[in-house]
């Protein structure tokens, strides 16, 4: 029995390879279960408000499209509650507890008053110091604010540049915003409060006896911490200063 050449036998297997890899796969058709287990996923219903609901949307929205901008923003005048909200973020929150955290701090490094020392004593002692001022200015501020009907918010430049901005942090601590329009009007409201804290405290607790004008002279730091939080506000915690400001619609 003859063998076949190699050649006749590796050829038609070559050939066969070829046309099995230039043939086209044939995609298998799509499993109806598993289409109806995707379409059948159960959806998020909407919430369906009631005509009431709609309506008081529609209300409130033609409301605020009615309300003067301020700072890129509509202006909404502060009721009491707002006033009274507004004081106890400014007092008690991060604002207020920062601002008192920094001028102790800067108190300790600077060993004033002397007489309180550099230990950790020393610092509690002027971490309280700086709180009780803090809630003087606070409840000082409240109340000239609802006698004159001021309003002492700060309220960041949306959309603005970065001297527009520098301009905001400054000027609020000289002027508050008044009646429904919001107009910024010159006011001495944020200069007494800031001045009375420390004119206060070196009167009550400062070692050494009373000494108003000590505490007249120490109020600069607070005006400091103060517009160095718009600032930050402005600059850094809002990152408004990219934002386009508010179009009515």
């Amino acid at each position: 029995m003859r063998c076949l050449p190699a050649s006749r036998i590796l050829l038609p297997l070559a050939l066969l390879t070829l046309c099995a890899m230039a043939h086209p796969q044939t995609t298998l058709p799509p499993d109806p279960n598993q289409q109806d287990a995707t379409q059948n996923k159960p959806l998020t219903p909407r919430p369906v408000l009631s005509p009431d609901q709609v309506a008081a949307q529609q209300a409130e929205a033609l409301r605020i499209s009615k309300l003067a901008i301020i700072n890129g923003r509509p202006y909404d005048q502060p009721s009491t509650r707002d006033t009274l909200i507004d004081y106890v973020k400014d007092t008690y929150g991060w604002g207020g507890q920062s601002r008192s955290m920094v001028r102790a701090v800067y108190s300790e490094a600077m060993d004033k008053p002397v007489e309180w020392g550099q230990d950790f004593p020393g610092f509690m002692q002027r971490v309280a110091s700086s709180e009780g001022i803090t809630a003087i200015v606070g409840n000082v501020r409240l109340a000239m604010e609802l006698t004159f009907h001021e309003d002492l918010r700060y309220l960041p430049c949306h959309g603005c540049k970065a001297k527009a901005k520098l301009e905001n942090a400054l000027l609020a601590e000289i002027t508050a915003r008044h009646d429904t329009d919001g107009h910024r009007f010159f006011t001495l409201t944020p200069t007494i409060a800031d001045f009375s804290g420390p004119i206060i405290a070196h009167s009550l607790w400062f070692p050494g006896g009373a000494d108003p004008a000590a505490g007249a002279v120490s109020a600069r730091f607070l005006f400091a911490t103060r517009i160095g939080q718009h600032l930050f506000q402005e600059f850094v915690l809002e990152r408004r200063h990219k934002d386009q400001p508010y179009e009515k619609k």
